[in-house]
């Protein structure tokens, strides 16, 4: 749906310009603007340290900074650590949310981030990827919110 933006809104809009009521949305939030409600980043972390998969300490404090780093809000969190080994962890944000499920016997990590904002996702996957220092890295970024939008995935192969 759009709305004519009436009178001078200065940054927002000026006469006679036309906005998207999510374009207006995203403004007044400081957002970017882009063309989906969101982007659902997957990874998959391999070759990490036994040790830093199996520290739910540091998991957990690892997920509260890319969080930060991203400019997230954590609105609450959860975690479970398995024994022998594994971990499992979230943060629930106002933006949608982190995951981290480990399985260190096999030196790996699937890290799920789902946010609106666009960019957002990949600042925490960056900021996650220096704290557990995998030696291969698979992501798949899924577009959210726009009619069509799963059908647009993008899939890459990256080399730590």
């Amino acid at each position: 749906m759009h709305h004519r933006v009436k009178g001078n809104q200065g940054a927002y809009g000026s006469k006679g310009f036309f906005l998207t009521k999510r374009f207006i949305f995203e403004r007044v939030r400081g957002m970017q603007v882009f063309d989906t409600v969101g982007a659902h980043v997957l990874a998959d972390f391999w070759g990490c340290q036994f040790e830093k998969l199996n520290d739910a300490q540091f998991l957990m404090d690892s997920l509260r900074q890319a969080a930060r780093s991203a400019k997230m809000t954590i609105l609450g969190e959860r975690s479970h650590k398995f024994e022998p080994q594994g971990f499992t962890g979230l943060l629930l944000l106002a933006e949608s949310h982190i995951s981290i499920h480990t399985y260190p016997e096999r030196g790996y990590a699937a890290i799920d981030v789902f946010t609106c904002g666009g960019g957002l996702t990949q600042k925490a996957i960056e900021h996650l990827r220096k704290a557990l220092r995998p030696t291969n890295v698979v992501e798949m970024t899924v577009r959210r919110g726009a009619e069509g939008s799963l059908l647009q995935t993008v899939a890459s192969k990256i080399t730590a």
